[in-house]
């Protein structure tokens, strides 16, 4: 044994070389004692020198009686390996590992002086896995419940609750806010239906698309999958032009001295350049202009608002096939918005009643800068638990965990990220959800900046452990688009506005809200982040952006979350049969100024499209150490389906727009 343990020391450094038999001796004998092999024995005396004799050149007699007086050696017999046969409960995990190298030396007077010292040392000076006196523990499966306290900055914050943007201000909530009249006191079939479901079927909310899954392999993004990303968007593109307009599309780079439908992309023709009318450049699709580029000229549209990567359709000639002249602009052809049968509306007006749906949006940090208590996100579960009833729907989007928190960026924090997630956030709307009976669906949307999430568009669901997730919350990629009773939703925690304003080269329409039009390039685009080349703080993976991305019907309602101001507006939907009229008084135009013999004037801007969208930035729940806003938006059911649902015969079985712009109501209000 004796033997076999000075092997063992000696393999572990220079130190144990010449060490006295006798201290060979007594070492072996504790070992045998404890039923410890000679490379466990030498594991824990060298573990102890490390420590607590960091300073010893040898091995002396005090050293060993220190170590045998603190009893090191049965601490470690209690961990030591099974026999063969055993039946094992587990394979080592990083938990366990750490358990067994980092656990706690203690005993002896002179190691409990060294353990205090230890622990009165900040955590950034223990350099070494053997300094730490702290057992780190392994992360809870289920979130603990934690109570945040208000201070600082946030607790002084002026105006909480004051509204700073709204839109429909003018429609009237049934009393007692949007809850309204039950669906009990509707009469008639659908009514009645209604009535014997629960609370928690008055929002049914439906993923729609193919949006990142949990399991979704990507971030492997080759040169390939770039090119057949943009040709995708393109030809799309050019066959919606052509059956909305009637008419085939020209290649980009063919002469064509009448007026002609071109379809492309908007490029730079500097690399890394800034966007002006001087750098403008017309992609075309590989399938169409075999991927040829030509200036684009934008001198004689009356307006025109233009990113790098966006897809659009426009009439005009290219007199020598090295510049085309444009004369009339479509930002983009939509996706037709969606429609619903009347019956299908009347139940959903049974099942809320006269005061419609209620949904809460914010968008992260949830958390002051000063501090991880989370404290901004317990005041709005709490705003939302004293409404009655609490909203239908509470739509969170990251980050949950901020990369750019300064304690998080800092590394100076006391627990993992999951376990901070676990406990301030799903802790929180897990007690929440008990509080208001499981009545509101909590949908959690990542963010790019979330470090429980990979840093890239677009983004699967935040994953947690099953025991973690509250029943009543629904993790979703970035971006999702969502049907929430008939109400589509568009959302994504990409800072799109900000983004797109940046580079965006534009010359306003007289008029012109700048903000809305940047929401609407989105519907217009059918995609979530048109942007190409995106932001180097967006990266985006274009392997999975074709279908992720992509609008699979146009939204009713987007939320955008910016660092921009918070507003709520209407933002123009650019459809089909939008650019079908445009192109049909174009050409009556063009065909009366024929017929008076002098040229065509230029196009006039395309006439307002009839579909609608509510566009809402809820701003930021937090900004810096003070408060933020959030979005508080109620939507009352169309009156022709309150009638059916009422008794009412139907007066159509066609399916019906939503009509979102006219019986929605948003608050924007400080936290």
């Amino acid at each position: 044994m004796e033997s076999e343990l000075q092997r063992a020391l000696q393999l572990r450094g220079t130190l144990y070389k010449g060490v006295d038999p006798a201290l060979l001796g007594q070492l072996a004998a504790s070992a045998e004692k404890h039923g410890l092999a000679a490379k466990q024995a030498a594991a824990a005396f060298d573990k102890f020198m490390t420590v607590q004799r960091s300073d010893s050149q040898s091995v002396s007699a005090a050293d060993v009686a220190a170590f045998l007086a603190g009893n090191h050696l049965a601490r470690a017999g209690g961990s030591r390996p099974q026999p063969l046969g055993a039946a094992r409960t587990n394979f080592f995990d990083r938990g366990s590992l750490e358990d067994m190298v980092m656990g706690e030396l203690g005993g002896g007077a002179e190691g409990a002086e060294n353990e205090g010292s230890a622990a009165a040392q900040p955590a950034s000076q223990r350099i070494t896995p053997y300094l730490s006196k702290v057992a780190p523990q392994r992360p809870s499966l289920t979130p603990r419940a934690h109570t945040p306290t208000t201070g600082g900055k946030f607790a002084e914050r002026q105006n909480a609750g004051a509204v700073v943007a709204s839109l429909n201000a003018h429609l009237e909530l049934p009393a007692g806010g949007s809850e309204g009249a039950e669906a009990m006191e509707l009469d008639g079939p659908a009514a009645a239906a209604a009535a014997g479901g629960s609370a928690q079927q008055r929002c049914a909310v439906e993923v729609l698309g193919r949006p990142m899954g949990p399991s979704d392999k990507y971030m492997v993004d080759r040169l390939d999958d770039k090119v057949a990303f943009l040709e995708e968007r393109i030809v799309a593109a050019e066959e919606a032009a052509a059956a909305a307009l009637g008419c085939d599309v020209h290649p980009v780079a063919a002469a064509a001295q009448q007026a002609s439908l071109f379809v492309g992309r908007i490029c730079c023709d500097a690399e890394g350049g800034r966007l002006n009318p001087q750098s403008l450049l017309l992609e075309g699709s590989q399938r169409s202009s075999g991927g040829a580029r030509v200036r684009l000229d934008v001198s004689r549209l009356p307006s025109f608002r233009l990113f790098p990567g966006q897809v659009v359709a426009l009439r005009g000639t290219n007199p020598s096939g090295h510049c085309v002249v444009a004369a009339q602009l479509l930002p983009g052809l939509a996706a037709p918005p969606a429609r619903t049968p009347l019956a299908e509306l009347a139940g959903y007006a049974a099942a809320t009643g006269r005061g419609g749906q209620s949904l809460v949006a914010a968008a992260g940090p949830f958390t002051s800068s000063e501090d991880l208590e989370y404290a901004p996100l317990g005041v709005l579960l709490g705003y939302c638990a004293a409404q009655a009833p609490p909203p239908d729907v509470l739509l969170l989007l990251g980050p949950f965990v901020d990369a750019e928190h300064p304690l998080v960026k800092g590394g100076l924090l006391e627990e993992s990220f999951e376990e901070l997630y676990a406990s301030r956030v799903l802790g929180q709307i897990a007690r929440f959800s008990a509080a208001v009976g499981g009545r509101t669906r909590v949908l959690l949307v990542p963010s790019t900046r979330d470090v429980l999430s990979p840093p890239v568009l677009p983004q699967p669901p935040l994953g947690a452990p099953s025991a973690a997730q509250p029943p009543a919350s629904l993790p979703l990629a970035n971006p999702s688009t969502l049907r929430l009773n008939e109400v589509v939703l568009g959302c994504t925690s990409a800072d799109w506005l900000m983004a797109c304003n940046r580079e965006e080269a534009a010359k306003a329409a007289p008029g012109e809200e700048r903000l809305p039009t940047l929401a609407a390039h989105l519907a217009a685009q059918r995609c979530y982040f048109p942007l190409f080349p995106p932001p180097l703080d967006s990266p985006l993976d274009c392997a999975r952006g074709a279908a992720a991305l992509a609008m699979p019907v146009s939204p009713d309602l987007l939320v955008l979350p910016s660092d921009l101001a918070p507003f709520a507006k209407l933002c123009l939907v650019h459809t089909p049969e939008a650019a079908a009229a445009a192109a049909v008084a174009a050409a009556q135009a063009e065909a009366a100024a024929g017929e008076a013999g002098g040229a065509p004037a230029p196009a006039a801007a395309p006439q307002q499209p009839a579909a609608s969208a509510v566009c809402i930035n809820p701003g930021r729940l937090t900004k810096g150490a003070s408060g933020g806003t959030f979005a508080h938006i109620h939507i009352l059911p169309l009156p022709e389906a309150l009638a059916v649902a009422s008794g009412a015969p139907a007066a159509t079985n066609a399916a019906l727009p939503h009509q979102l712009d006219k019986r929605c109501r948003v608050d924007i209000k400080r936290i």
